[in-house]
């Protein structure tokens, strides 16, 4: 796009935004988009997550300098997972010159490094106890520290490198107000990752009738399957996990799988596994009508839009679809859902203080 269309564009899909919160998030994405300052983020962030709750606000970026100062001087540097939060932290910690890179148990990482820095396993770690030792996750800070305690690693070389687990979770979703539900739900959860939003799901309605959760890396996979079987009991009726990738249509892809949520299609073959995809218009029943359909697939969500065109058009679910992974999601994703059902009310909401968690909602009146 040109300057000038780019410009009428962006402001289209503004107008087209039911609330002044989504307007400002919509706004401040945007402005990170161009300048890749964290501090275009803010108001994205005190719009939402410290509002919502009543959180006192720590930038992480602010939060990981004021680690990087208390560090000590003769000691590297290893970040202790290698996910979102490591993602976030790297481009303040590879500045540090004694920073050597991650650890992680996941063994693929281990083998082929993480974001072009080299994993060492936490029996690695463990075994030389002369490291700094920045925890970089959110979601399994105490896990991490509990390992590190029962593993006897010096608590003087442990940092918490995020400033707070999770904030925005209770809320992702399901949360916002201008969300409705039915008696009985009928989900589609595309990138299920642990299964974990499935089952949030039946919190907010008396029953989920049928739960279609995708989920193609295999370690993941095995998770939900896991969590799956614990958990079959109201209001759970029925539940299918597929290992399948959601995309425009029927095939295989190349696929990053790293055991974690920011597993991906890849347009690499190099070091990757294969992974069937399938649409979503050929795996639900049209003749149980889907109510709402979930997607953090890591870039692939407007391919899966377009495999799931019938079904959208159709039975015109609740939509509630990440448009963080990819610049061109900001406008390609409300214009492509506007596109197939002109009457959807647009939101956007944002959900974390240490991811970039955004999210397009789309309801009907």
């Amino acid at each position: 796009m040109d300057i000038k269309r780019s410009v009428e564009t962006f402001q289209r899909i503004y107008n087209m935004l039911e609330d002044e919160e989504s307007k400002t998030i919509y706004a401040s994405r945007l402005m990170y988009a161009i300048s890749g300052n964290f501090n275009d983020l803010l108001p994205c962030i005190n719009s939402y997550v410290v509002r919502k709750h009543d959180a006192p606000f720590v930038s992480p970026i602010g939060h990981a300098l004021n680690i990087i100062r208390t560090l000590p001087e003769d000691r590297d540097v290893v970040l202790y997972g290698a996910g979102k939060d490591g993602k976030l932290l790297l481009p303040i910690f590879k500045e540090h010159k004694r920073f050597i890179g991650f650890c992680s148990s996941t063994k693929e990482k281990q083998e082929n490094g993480y974001l072009g820095y080299p994993v060492m396993s936490p029996e690695e770690l463990l075994s030389c106890k002369n490291l700094s030792v920045v925890i970089s996750t959110s979601d399994y800070l105490n896990d991490l520290k509990q390992i590190l305690r029962d593993g006897g690693y010096p608590q003087e070389l442990i940092f918490e490198g995020c400033v707070l687990q999770s904030a925005g979770e209770a809320e992702q979703y399901f949360g916002p107000s201008f969300m409705r539900f039915c008696e009985e739900e009928v989900f589609v959860d595309a990138g299920c990752y642990d299964f974990q939003t499935s089952r949030s799901l039946g919190k907010h309605c008396k029953r989920v009738k049928k739960i279609y959760a995708f989920e193609p890396d295999p370690y993941n996979y095995q998770q939900c399957v896991n969590t799956l079987a614990k958990s079959r009991q109201a209001p759970i009726i029925d539940a299918e996990i597929l290992p399948y990738g959601t995309w425009s249509e029927k095939g295989t892809l190349h696929f990053s799988a790293s055991g974690d949520g920011a597993s991906h299609i890849s347009s690499e073959a190099d070091e990757f596994l294969s992974v069937p995809v399938t649409t979503i218009d050929e795996v639900v029943d049209p003749a149980t009508p889907v109510t709402m359909i979930k997607m953090d697939i890591e870039g692939s969500e407007l391919e899966s839009l377009k495999g799931a065109k019938q079904t959208i058009q159709r039975d015109k679910p609740k939509l509630a679809i990440c448009i963080y992974h990819k610049t061109e999601d900001l406008w390609e994703i409300p214009l492509y859902i506007k596109e197939l059902v002109p009457e959807y009310r647009l939101y956007i909401r944002h959900h974390d203080l240490n991811h970039l968690e955004t999210v397009l909602y789309a309801v009907m009146p």
